[in-house]
């Protein structure tokens, strides 16, 4: 079962969606006369499958036991050196693509390629559709969305493309690019003046920050009896409003700065002005959140054709999209504050793809 693989700690990681701890310094705890290498780092009710090997025919399988306690599994790997090849697959996208939504596409393409050349047996077996790899392949992929900006500019040097696809993820849309007399004069922050003139915005009824198509950027005004309690965010009067946001906030624009923020419409302070370092990472995080809630989407549809007994994508989807988020702008996670926090702890709204 992948003996020399084991003792030498090659099964060992926490990478393309699993936790795998087989360090070969300790004994396999049994289940169901399957030794327990690991789990998945995402979960459902039941919480996370396990990841299972078979020690006389080294097959590795997604485990759980159904409601009367009987162990279903899927096949994961046709044998452990399988599942660390395919682990690496996962983990190993990149070399040179070009960044944005064609290149995301792209490695997506090729790293199907290679999962089904890193385990054959498996994709014989399960009619093409495993369990597990082609959703872990599209998240990793997502974070290839946009490349990282250079000294003095925005964080993420986003392309037209990617803002095109923004608008139209869910629905129809276009990309509202701004003239400059469209522009208030306090937006001095050259790499976020030339974002909106050159780059521009999502206009779609879909997306979650919802643009006008016409119409300068205007300044913030607090409604009537919104400041009837002092307010820390008395500086934010006068930024200009880029949209609307879910739970009726609006996001502003720190012209000065280009940080970009929202309106404390609940009156308490108890969401942070901060929801993003700059427009790059607003419209890279809007950018993935939209892509993992179509692909999770499009999970959920197909799922009852699927060949899986175990697998669940929209558990993988969902307990991915934190860390994918988290990574993109990690300052907006930086406390139970600030507003992606809030949003995934709400239980009214379901997951946070939901």
């Amino acid at each position: 079962m992948g003996r020399e693989l084991l003792s030498a700690g090659e099964a060992c990681w926490g990478r393309a969606c699993l936790e795998v701890g087989a360090s070969g310094e300790e004994p396999l705890r049994v289940v169901e006369g399957l030794h327990l290498l690991g789990e998945a780092r995402y979960e459902g009710w039941e919480g996370p499958a396990a990841v299972l090997v078979d020690g006389v025919s080294g097959e590795v399988f997604l485990g759980r036991p159904d409601d009367g306690g009987v162990l279903r599994r899927d096949l994961l790997a046709s044998r452990v050196e399988c599942l660390v090849a395919l682990a690496r697959v996962v983990e190993g996208l990149g070399g040179g693509r070009e960044y944005g939504p064609a290149g995301v596409a792209e490695l997506v393409a090729a790293g199907r390629q290679r999962l089904r050349e890193a385990d054959p047996e498996l994709y014989r077996r399960t009619d093409g559709r495993p369990a597990h790899w082609e959703a872990a392949l599209t998240v990793r992929a997502l974070a290839w969305g946009a490349e990282a900006g250079g000294a003095g500019e925005l964080a993420y040097a986003v392309t037209p493309g990617l803002v095109q696809d923004l608008a139209t993820a869910e629905g129809e849309g276009t990309v509202r690019r701004f003239g400059e007399d469209e522009l208030p004069a306090s937006v001095t922050h050259g790499p976020t003046r030339r974002l909106l003139v050159e780059v521009g915005l999502p206009v779609s009824e879909d997306c979650v920050l919802s643009v006008d198509a016409e119409g300068p950027l205007e300044g913030y005004e607090p409604e009537e009896g919104d400041e009837e309690e002092p307010s820390d965010r008395a500086y934010q009067r006068g930024f200009p409003v880029l949209g609307g946001w879910m739970y009726e906030f609006d996001v502003l624009l720190d012209g000065a700065t280009g940080r970009v923020e929202l309106t404390d419409v609940w009156g308490d302070g108890g969401t942070a002005a901060y929801l993003h370092q700059d427009l790059s990472a607003l419209l890279y995080t809007l950018w993935t959140f939209h892509r993992l809630r179509a692909a999770r989407e499009e999970a959920y549809r197909a799922r009852k054709e699927a060949p899986w007994s175990v697998f669940d994508p929209c558990e993988l989807f969902d307990g991915a999209a934190e860390e994918a988020l988290r990574a993109i702008d990690p300052e907006a996670f930086a406390s139970e504050e600030h507003f992606w926090p809030i949003r995934i702890d709400d239980g009214h709204m379901g997951s946070l793809l939901e």
